[in-house]
């Protein structure tokens, strides 16, 4: 996630509402030139989505991408096929502190050319509280 900004060319969609949030609504397209870091951020060269983002406090709230074309990851290794997509959602839990609401993911991909691997997940989070500070044997936090 932390390199969206980077990997990206953000278009300005228009306003929307989602959910109970006003929102700023982009367009993501592939920013020509980007050098992923690593091979979990090479799938972003040929991935596109929308973001939706927050009017009132300026926080992301919902990341939807899918992608677009073959990208291949270690070479021969493996390959990421079109179709994968992910989703991503975030909630404020306190002032300024936004959490993970819903993540869900469906990808395909080839393992060697030859083996296809396809995975899915669903993940929704709720209920966040905060904890009490761990108490050391000798009475300090």
């Amino acid at each position: 996630m932390e390199q969206l900004a980077k990997a990206f060319d953000f278009t300005l969609l228009g306003e929307a509402q989602l959910g109970p949030y006003g929102v700023y609504a982009l367009r993501a397209t592939p920013r020509a030139g980007y050098q992923p870091p690593n091979t979990e951020a090479q799938v972003l060269t040929g991935m596109q989505g929308k973001l939706w983002i927050d009017r009132k406090t300026s926080q992301w709230v919902k990341v939807e991408a899918e992608v677009m074309h073959p990208v291949s990851i270690e070479g021969f290794l493996a390959r990421v096929e079109p179709g994968t997509r992910f989703e991503f959602e975030k909630m404020p839990i306190a002032e300024g502190v936004w959490f993970p609401k819903h993540f869900a993911m469906k990808s395909q991909s080839k393992i060697l050319f030859l083996f296809t691997h396809k995975t899915q997940a669903d993940e929704t989070y709720f209920d966040y509280h905060k904890s009490s500070p761990v108490q050391a044997a000798d009475g300090r936090h």
